[in-house]
C-alpha cells in the first residue's frame, strides 16, 4: 500500500488538467470514471481516520466497564466470567478484522488499479518523491458523482424516448402493419399460446392454455387514423375474472409502449408457464403470501429477428421481490 500517502495527491493532479498517458492502462477516460475513482479515494480515506481511531478503540472495548465501571452502559457491560469476556473479544476482534477487509476490498477495485498505475507513474517522474497534497479535498466527489450519473441516466432516457418515438412514428404510417405484426407473432406458434383472431375488427384473443387465462386485446383509434395504443381486459362472458388474471392484467395495464403489438403479444405470452416459471430474485414459485411471480419486467437487451421485427423477452418477479 504504498501508494496511501498519494490519495490527496491525486485529488489535486485532477484540478490540474485531463489525465495523461496511456488511455489503455490508465482508463481514466471519462469524466465520470475519474470521478467516480475519486468517490472512492475519498471513501478510502475516510476509512483509514475510521479504522486509526477505532480498531484499538474497538478492540478494547469489552475491557472499558471494568476499568472504568463509570463507563458501563446498557450495549457494553461488565463481563460476568472470565469466559465471557473471552467471548466478548474474539466477537470484537472478528468484527475489526471485518471491518479491514472489507477497507482491502475497497483498495483493490479494479476501478482503482489505473489510479494507483498513474500515481505510481507521477512519482516516479518526480523521481521517486512523494507529490505533496493540498492537505484537503477541493471537492465532495461523491456528490459530484451522483449529479453527473444523474445527467447521464438523463441522457439515456431521451435516447430511448427518441428511439421509441422513430418507432411508433414508423409503425402507425404504414396502414395495417398490426396485421403483420399479429402474422409473425402467429407463425411462432408459441407452445401453449392460442390466438383467436377478428377477421371484421382490431380486436383478438389471447389464450394461455396451461395458464388457463384468456385476454381480450383491442385496437383503439380515431377513425381514419392509424391504431395508437391496444387495450386488455379478461372479461369472458359467463364469468367473472380470477385472482390470477386480475394480477396478470394489473401488470400488462402498466406497460410501457402501449402503441407497440409486438410488445404486448410477448408480453402476455411470458405469462403462459406462470405455474411452473420461478422469480429471478428469490428462485421461488410462490412467496410468502403463497402468490405466483405475476410481475413481468422486460430484459434489456432484446433479440432482434426477421428485419424490423422484435422478440422481447420478459423476467418473472414477485411484487415483493421487485
Amino acid at each position: 500500500m504504498s501508494t496511501a500517502p498519494s490519495m490527496a495527491a491525486t485529488n489535486q493532479n485532477s484540478n490540474q488538467g485531463p489525465v495523461t498517458g496511456n488511455s489503455e492502462t490508465s482508463g481514466l477516460d471519462s469524466e465520470i470514471q475519474l470521478v467516480s475513482s475519486l468517490a472512492k479515494l475519498q471513501e478510502l480515506e475516510r476509512k483509514i481516520h475510521e479504522l486509526r481511531g477505532f480498531i484499538p478503540q474497538g478492540l478494547l472495548e469489552p475491557l472499558v466497564p471494568i476499568a472504568n465501571p463509570d463507563k458501563v452502559s446498557l450495549g457494553n457491560t461488565v463481563a460476568e466470567t472470565p469466559q465471557v469476556l473471552r467471548a466478548t473479544l474474539d466477537e470484537t476482534a472478528r468484527a475489526r478484522v471485518a471491518d479491514v477487509q472489507q477497507f482491502q476490498s475497497l483498495w483493490r477495485d479494479p476501478e482503482l488499479t489505473p489510479v494507483w498505475a498513474h500515481v505510481e507513474s507521477r512519482i516516479k517522474e518526480a523521481n521517486g518523491q512523494l507529490l505533496q497534497p493540498t492537505g484537503k479535498w477541493e471537492r465532495d466527489y461523491d456528490v459530484l458523482l451522483e449529479d453527473l450519473a444523474q445527467k447521464e441516466q438523463s441522457k439515456i432516457d431521451e435516447r430511448q424516448r427518441e428511439d421509441e418515438e422513430a418507432e411508433r412514428t414508423k409503425a402507425q404510417s404504414t396502414e395495417g402493419e398490426w396485421k403483420n405484426v399479429l402474422e409473425r407473432f402467429v407463425q411462432r406458434d408459441m407452445p401453449g399460446v392460442r390466438v383467436i383472431k377478428d377477421l371484421n375488427e382490431t380486436s383478438l384473443a389471447v389464450a394461455l392454455v396451461r395458464a388457463g387465462v384468456v385476454f381480450q386485446v383491442k385496437g383503439g383509434s380515431f377513425p381514419g387514423a392509424p391504431i395508437s395504443g391496444w387495450e386488455v381486459s379478461s372479461k369472458i362472458a359467463g364469468r367473472s375474472p380470477t385472482k390470477l388474471e386480475n394480477a396478470i392484467l394489473g401488470c400488462v395495464e402498466s406497460r410501457p409502449r402501449k402503441w407497440d403489438l409486438a410488445f404486448l403479444l410477448d408480453m402476455i405470452s411470458s405469462y403462459a408457464d406462470i405455474k411452473q416459471t420461478p422469480c429471478v430474485k428469490c428462485n421461488r414459485l410462490t412467496d410468502n403470501s403463497a402468490q405466483l411471480p405475476t410481475l413481468r419486467r422486460p430484459q434489456a437487451n432484446q433479440q432482434t429477428v426477421d428485419g424490423p421485427a422484435r422478440i422481447y423477452t420478459f423476467e418473472a418477479l414477485h411484487y415483493g421481490c421487485a
